[in-house]
């Protein structure tokens, strides 16, 4: 009769590695206060005896959960139509993943109020901590978040007086400097801005936009109001901001939109309207998603790290989490525009 194989426990895997089994959960739970030695020797214990410890188990030490909430105060529908929203969660997904952790999605679903995204996660605490995205119901949701003692990370900015201070994203202003200064380059004076919504701004827009006026400062030019327009994130926003543009007395000669699927619905108008890009009307975005290298013509764009930030801001909240000292508390990552043919 054959006998099934006994299962290691944390105590043996605290024998073979010659320490307490206090040392071991701290390797298994990725805890400072063990040297790389002892973690190391841990970690050979764990693999001689096959020791796979259960989440229910891991969990009980700290009272952790081993899941980190990711609140987007966005619809759904929205979410998986934005590439780059879905690259910053990829990256959050990579790092939870190599941590044994799982991701707890937080939308508004059909509710008109994004705030409910962050009381619905308030309200089921099952997560060890938050990263949240940056929009307009971002203080309101801080206060809900730091009230119940959850450790956050934004991705985006963050100006919040009521608790977290962390935050990872992308160098707007730069990046939207380095697009003007292009078209003023290439002989433009008129530059029309698609923004994002004229209500519920978030300050990433609000950064792109002072780059641009900066720019266009250092060439003696003033920012012409009358050259923006509001659109909402979508390729149907862009089309319809862009025909605004072109209804103007003076059109403008080349247009910035704010993100990618704005230019490309500004591109569509352009050429519905009979207009070529970029030989009458030069056409610039923001994100380089992956369907930019391919549109027609080619999207010429400002590139930022979208799976990075992602990535990084869950290595800040694990930190977090572990009560370990993050520093910086704010990374801004580098910019990059990425000159392609519609511009």
């Amino acid at each position: 009769m054959s006998h099934a194989k006994k299962r290691a426990t944390i105590k043996d895997v605290a024998a073979e590695a010659g320490v307490s089994y206090q040392t071991v959960s701290r390797v298994i739970n990725n805890q400072a206060g063990v040297t790389d030695e002892t973690r190391l020797r841990v970690q050979q214990a764990i693999d001689a005896l096959g020791y796979r410890p259960s989440l229910a188990a891991r969990s009980l030490p700290r009272r952790r959960s081993f899941i980190i909430g990711l609140i987007i105060p966005y619809d759904a529908d929205y979410l998986f139509r934005d590439p780059h929203l879905l690259a910053q969660i990829s990256g959050i997904d990579a790092e939870a993943n190599a941590r044994g952790y799982n991701v707890l999605l937080s939308t508004a679903g059909n509710s008109s109020s994004a705030l409910e995204a962050y009381e619905r996660f308030v309200r089921n605490q099952v997560a060890d901590g938050a990263l949240v995205i940056e929009t307009a119901s971002l203080q309101a949701g801080a206060k809900l978040l730091s009230g119940q003692n959850y450790p956050w990370v934004t991705l985006g900015y963050n100006e919040s007086e009521t608790g977290s201070a962390y935050a990872v994203h992308a160098d707007d202003r730069d990046g939207a400097r380095q697009v003007t200064r292009r078209l003023l380059e290439q002989g433009h004076q008129r530059i029309g801005i698609i923004n994002g919504p004229s209500t519920g701004a978030v300050a990433a827009m609000a950064e792109r936009l002072a780059g641009h006026t900066e720019a266009l400062a250092e060439t003696a030019l003033s920012f012409d109001p009358a050259l923006m327009v509001y659109g909402d994130y979508t390729r149907a926003g862009g089309q319809a901001a862009t025909a605004h543009l072109l209804s103007l007395p003076t059109p403008p000669t080349a247009i910035f939109a704010f993100n990618d699927r704005m230019a490309m619905g500004a591109i569509w108008a352009l050429t519905a309207a009979g207009l070529h890009v970029p030989e009458d009307v030069a056409v610039v975005g923001f994100d380089d998603v992956p369907t930019a290298a391919d549109f027609s013509p080619p999207l010429t764009t400002v590139r930022q790290p979208s799976r990075q930030i992602g990535q990084m801001a869950a290595e800040m909240l694990f930190k977090l989490i572990n009560s370990e000292p993050v520093t910086p508390s704010k990374i801004v990552l580098p910019a990059k525009l990425v000159i392609r043919k519609s511009a």
